[in-house]
């Protein structure tokens, strides 16, 4: 420090202490990009992953594939994910991590007929066609005619998708009793637990007849009766159609409205279309999106407490997956807790609060954290403000520039969130007293009456006058549709095809008298608490209120129908905006601690929405919000939702190759979602790597463009699959005998190619492994244990070592890092030499030896030095180090002595890497004859390394030499 910088007034002795002794950062280990499909976890990023068991708890356990199941509700495992057992594969050699590219579904910006993501059903639902989505909404029997003022209190219970076909009830109908069955028919329940009976028809076949109820224990409930696997539906990989399947179950929802035992004789329940036209519950056309919590509202500081209302309080700020797709909301909620007003306000007048992140299957009694973030506040100067303690950064891709764009301020320091703060807030412009006291729920469709007419009236769908559903062409007030259809008696013209029939035959003369019916009709919400006891709470002040995931109030039990009313609305909804917009979507809930209150006898609180408005909640009776903090229920819990995977759920692969084959990026969103992943990664500056594999994807141009830009950045090695080789169940119907590869047919596929790249290498045949979790067997692509391979070569010996042979490739021996069992056709040596003559590289098995992976050729037709395997991975190892040597002097003075500087930093790795057998020899030049004054003056340091690579054993030649009994073998 200069002295100029001490203030000397008069005499003494100034120290002062400088730390020189700072230790550079070393750059972190390079290891692979892997690009493909996992069980769940961030996506369309890379993600880098330093062991196996880091990458279970991130992405989860790899997929075997061939479980089928409830689909719906547990995701696909039906298609392996060879994405995870490739990182499993290198990852188990410890040499190094891995950086996972999960991939989702995307549409691009400009796409065009058949280029949208997600799924839909065939065929919008209507008079005459079958397909789209259909409802179950279920009433109580409170009814009677609606002078009496009674309301009969209905709801949507479950939804099925359709494809070509269409579903009714039969039974008795309301009142008259009458046997009929149809849609949009008031049909009166068989027993108890909501049990009624279905019939699902696809032209003149009956698909499915059954009775079914909502009791999970029952061999008829709902789930266990009808197929819940849409992949069933998919005539491209099934051979027996299905052409229905159960989606969404809202038993929770059920439970909440009308118990957990439903009595026999007091429901009943109509099936109608949830669509309107071609909108609807059927069309998930869209692409992947971010689940999201509710805003966190503010307390209400006006006296007036007759107007107070949660969704007009200040919004705080939500929280938002850091991915797109449905893996946050499905495995996690969130909770704020320890709420604090300001306890010196002159001093700091923000309050504190926490925020955890939570397992959505734990209780309040036994709560499982995954992030918790303590003492936070609003205040956007301070340290513990929430967006700079959380993170604040999103990222939205850019078609045009095939690159991501960031926005935020604050670095994100959660694995799985960013909040985001409304306006004011993140100013400063909000009082500084606010807390975060309640939250918003997610949007669902706007609630409706169904019927509010006198006596005898009948109103269509489309009714505008104030009776029926208001205007069936908005969503919510009147996404269901419907047709009537009486056995023996078709609806009349009169009542038209989108009229309810209540009663009985749509004859004006039976309808009269008998259509006295007052319906309020709501869409599914979450459980909140409305006790602190609730759940057997051994203290109450420990329970949060807010949503409860459990099967009711007093259970401790996870409802497994929770991610039903989390999923993402339909497209049309979707697409416009994630927030209510009081004409299609309203808030599911509106929850605050201002609505709590205190039970004078036992002391325990309990929500009451509206008690804050009847003055009865004790913030409005002690006139102060502190008042509930001060007796200790100061926290409350949401859920995230809204996020959207954007796959085609009828896939067992939505990535298949037939699906990918001749597509184009704008008519196929799985080609875009994956030439999107490789385009993530094309930018050296965004993510290290050395390696990239996307296995199991065989396309053209998705292959070639993976090589493409491994060549570009010239720092990686791309290992792709070739077409041909073997064609999974999960692309097609054909036999076991149809879909094995053929030596012939690869290396026909590859001289139709031309490829001519070093940075590329392939292999073949695909190989059988076996499941170390769960002990299953799969057929894998073979850059699988071709990436393994590479990662044990480096283990055992260098990266530039050759990783094949009986010493590094032995798959058999667990040189692939995942145990290999099989090979998928048995290579004799005439097919290794045509193989290995077109560069692609045999995977061998061998009676004594075992499999082994038995060449090491890039795709580089010359033949050179880098047309091996070997070779091109020490260039990409040398280039890279070099480059990060060379990093040290940039910016420095262009002279002998940085010359002399840059060969101090790169001659050892030259020489480190000669001694590791890496090299035969090399020499580094820097002078003038390399770095003359005109480059000088250009402002350049040129310098050059001339190398000899070490070469691989590949083949050896060994003479016997039978010599007569008299000669000398010192001659």
């Amino acid at each position: 420090m200069s002295v100029k910088k001490f203030k000397f007034v008069s005499p003494g002795i100034f120290v002062n202490e400088i730390d020189n002794s700072f230790i550079p950062r070393t750059p972190e280990n390079m290891g692979p990009v892997i690009i493909g499909r996992t069980r769940t976890g961030p996506a369309m990023r890379p993600v880098k992953i330093n062991s196996f068991s880091e990458f279970v708890q991130t992405f989860g356990n790899p997929v075997a594939g061939g479980k089928g199941g409830d689909v719906w509700r547990d995701g696909n495992n039906v298609g392996p994910t060879y994405a995870a057992y490739a990182a499993q594969a290198y990852l188990n050699s410890g040499v190094g991590p891995v950086s996972i590219l999960r991939l989702l579904g995307d549409q691009h910006d400009s796409y065009t007929t058949g280029g949208k993501a997600g799924w839909t059903t065939t065929n919008a639902l209507g008079a005459t066609s079958t397909g789209g989505a259909y409802g179950l909404f279920v009433f109580n029997s409170q009814s009677s005619a609606p002078a009496s003022g009674k309301v009969s209190t209905g709801s949507l219970a479950a939804v099925w998708y359709m494809n070509d076909a269409k579903i009714v009830l039969s039974g008795t109908m309301r009142v008259s009793n009458t046997l009929a069955s149809g849609n949009a028919l008031m049909i009166n329940d068989l027993g108890s637990n909501l049990t009624f009976r279905a019939k699902i028809t696809s032209g003149s076949t009956t698909v499915k007849e059954t009775t079914f109820n909502f009791n999970r224990e029952s061999d008829l409930y709902i789930r266990k009766v009808f197929n819940t696997n849409p992949q069933a539906a998919n005539s491209t990989h099934t051979e027996t159609v299905t052409p229905y399947w159960l989606g969404q179950t809202f038993d929770q929802n059920l439970d909440r409205i009308y118990g957990s035992s439903q009595s026999s004789g007091s429901y009943y329940a109509m099936i109608c279309g949830v669509a309107s036209g071609s909108y609807g519950y059927h069309n998930m056309q869209m692409g992947f999106q971010n689940s999201k919590t509710g805003w966190f509202v503010s307390q209400d500081t006006s006296t007036d407490t007759a107007a107070f209302k949660p969704k007009s309080m200040q919004k705080l700020f939500r929280f938002v997956s850091l991915d797109g797709g449905e893996s946050v909301q499905n495995s996690f909620k969130i909770s704020i807790e320890d709420i604090k007003l300001a306890t010196n306000p002159d001093v700091d007048p923000y309050g504190t609060f926490s925020v955890v992140l939570r397992s959505l299957r734990d209780t309040d009694n036994a709560v499982q954290v995954a992030e918790r973030y303590s003492n936070l506040n609003l205040n956007p100067n301070s340290p513990n403000y929430i967006a700079r303690r959380i993170g604040d950064v999103y990222a939205t891709w850019s078609d045009s520039e095939r690159r991501y764009r960031y926005y935020g301020n604050h670095p994100n320091q959660s694995k799985y969130i960013y909040v985001e703060l409304n306006q004011d807030v993140d100013e400063g412009t909000t009082d500084p007293e606010y807390v975060p006291a309640g939250v918003l729920g997610h949007p669902r469709p706007t609630s409706f009456n169904l019927m509010s007419g006198t006596a005898g009236d009948v109103h269509n769908f489309g009714d505008t006058t104030g009776y029926g559903i208001d205007g069936w062409t908005k969503f919510g007030h009147a996404m269901i549709a419907g047709f009537g259809s009486i056995t023996g008696d078709a609806p009349s013209a009169t009542y038209g095809t989108s009229s309810f029939i209540f009663n009985g035959p749509a004859v004006a003369a039976d309808i009269e008298g008998r259509n006295e019916f007052t319906g309020s009709v709501q869409f599914p919400r979450l459980l909140l608490r409305n006790s602190a006891s609730d759940g057997g709470m051994a203290d109450p002040t420990n329970a949060y209120f807010g949503v409860l995931t459990t099967r009711g109030a007093t259970s401790t039990v996870y409802d497994e129908s929770v991610p039903d009313m989390l999923r993402a609305l339909p497209a049309d909804i979707s697409a416009a905006s994630w927030d209510p917009n009081n004409t299609s979507t309203e808030y599911s809930f509106q929850f605050s601690l201002d609505d709590v209150k205190i039970d004078t006898g036992t002391g325990i609180a309990y929500f009451n929405s509206g008690s804050r408005v009847a003055g009865t909640s004790l913030s409005a009776v002690s006139s102060s919000f502190g008042a509930l903090l001060d007796k200790g229920y100061n926290k409350f819990t949401t859920c995230f939702a809204g996020g959207f995977d954007g796959l085609d759920i009828t896939e067992k692969e939505p990535f298949r190759n037939t699906k990918l084959d001749d597509a184009t990026e704008l008519a196929n969103y799985a080609y875009h979602s994956v030439k999107r992943a490789l385009d993530t990664c094309a930018d050296p500056e965004y993510v290290e790597y050395n390696l990239l594999t996307m296995p199991g994807v065989t396309n053209t141009g998705l292959t070639d463009h993976a090589m493409k830009i491994c060549e570009e950045r010239g720092d990686a090695l791309a290992i792709i699959d070739l077409a041909d080789g073997y064609v999974p169940f999960t692309e097609n119907t054909s036999t076991v005998a149809n879909r094995r590869g053929s030596v012939s047919a690869v290396i026909s596929n590859i001289k139709s190619r031309r490829l001519n790249s070093s940075y590329g290498c392939t292999y073949y045949p695909w190989v059988q492994i076996r499941d170390s979790i769960d002990g299953d067997v799969l057929w894998a692509p073979p850059s699988i244990v071709a990436l393994g391979t590479m990662a044990n070569s480096e283990r055992k010996a260098e990266l530039w070592f050759a990783p094949a042979g009986f010493n590094r490739g032995g798959l058999t021996d667990g040189a692939a890092g995942i145990q290999v069992t099989n090979v998928r056709e048995r290579l004799s040596s005439k097919d290794r030499d045509d193989l290995y003559t077109y560069n692609i590289n045999p995977i061998a098995s061998f009676p004594a030896e075992g499999i082994v992976i038995f060449g090491q050729k890039t795709l580089q037709a010359g033949r050179s030095a880098l047309d091996r395997i070997n070779v091109r991975r020490l260039m990409i190892y040398l280039k890279k180090e070099v480059s990060r040597k060379s990093a040290q002097v940039l910016f420095d003075q262009n002279v002998q002595a940085t010359w002399d500087r840059f060969k101090a930093l790169v001659e050892p790795l030259l020489s480190s890497v000669k001694t590791r057998f890496g090299l035969t020899e090399y020499r580094l030049i820097l002078d003038e004859s390399t770095t003359t004054p005109d480059l000088i003056d250009q402002n350049v340091l040129y310098a050059k390394i001339l190398l000899k690579p070490a070469r691989a054993i590949e083949y050896i030649a060994v003479d016997f030499v039978i010599a007569p009994t008299g000669a000398s073998f010192d001659d």
